[in-house]
């Protein structure tokens, strides 16, 4: 340790786990714990990021094409088509920085939670309870166990398996328990839909119903498209006339009138 600071002691989140394994927690003394991902989190959040860009870059290609024919503007089109393909490399840059900045600080009496963006932190009084569950799936990802941390009015954090183990989880669930935080665990297999009829506060809409929620995006990108092509059609079948062509056709039928006496 330097001089005038703290000494810091890493230390693995896993059971048994050695000091300083990937993954693992690191702490201060006193006692502040780091959880932070291990390198197979990594390798599953940028598998799951990387397979939603896959699915999503064709139906925008779709959109680039129509825009070249609406507009007759292959230029534009070009551009907007290689703005798409460009999502690709910046979802796997972005997908890296998120899991490397991703971590969970506690023990101090509050709770750190850094990802996107600026760090969450909210102290034990501004929280209600904690809930743990087992077996639970989101948008049809494999059921596995999270973490919520629910505030008076809101859903503080939520901790899901496919980033953090069970260890890791367990001890921030501990750490709350024993500074007094109610703590709420669910056993039994369950649905977001069940879990946000217990307390919407757990589950917002989106993730209870994701089916209905890309009915929702589906048929606007079905609405983006009709509209697309009947602008199409009627740029077809009634292409615009140039504004110069009229004024000279007046002209032309002027000279041709016999000169008033």
């Amino acid at each position: 340790a330097r001089p005038g600071r703290p000494a810091v002691a890493a230390c693995s989140a896993r059971a048994g786990g050695p000091p300083g394994a990937g993954g693992g927690c690191r702490g201060t003394m006193p006692p502040v714990t780091e959880l932070t991902l291990d390198d197979d989190a990594k390798r599953r959040v940028l598998r799951a990021n990387l397979t939603y860009v896959a699915i999503l870059v064709p139906i925008l290609g779709l959109t680039a094409v129509s825009l070249g024919i609406s507009t007759r503007n292959v230029a534009l089109a070009v551009g907007y088509a290689c703005v798409v393909l460009a999502m690709i490399p910046l979802t796997y840059v972005l997908a890296r920085h998120f899991t490397d900045r991703s971590r969970v600080t506690f023990g101090d009496g509050s709770v750190t939670v850094q990802g996107w963006g600026r760090p969450r932190r909210f102290t034990v009084a501004e929280i209600e309870r904690v809930v743990t569950v087992d077996s639970m799936g989101f948008g049809g990802t494999t059921p596995t166990h999270h973490l919520i941390v629910v505030g008076p009015t809101k859903r503080l954090a939520l901790l899901v398996g496919q980033m953090w183990d069970r260890d890791q989880l367990s001890a921030l669930a501990l750490d709350l328990a024993h500074r007094g935080v109610p703590l709420n665990p669910i056993h039994q297999p369950i649905t977001p839909v069940q879990l946000r009829a217990m307390d919407p506060r757990l589950v917002p809409w989106r993730q209870a119903h994701p089916v209905a929620l890309g009915l929702f995006v589906g048929l606007g990108v079905l609405l983006f498209f009709l509209v697309a092509f009947v602008v199409m059609v009627a740029l077809i079948v009634c292409p615009p006339r140039p504004a110069g062509r009229g004024r000279a056709r007046r002209a032309a039928r002027a000279r041709l009138r016999p000169p008033r006496r």
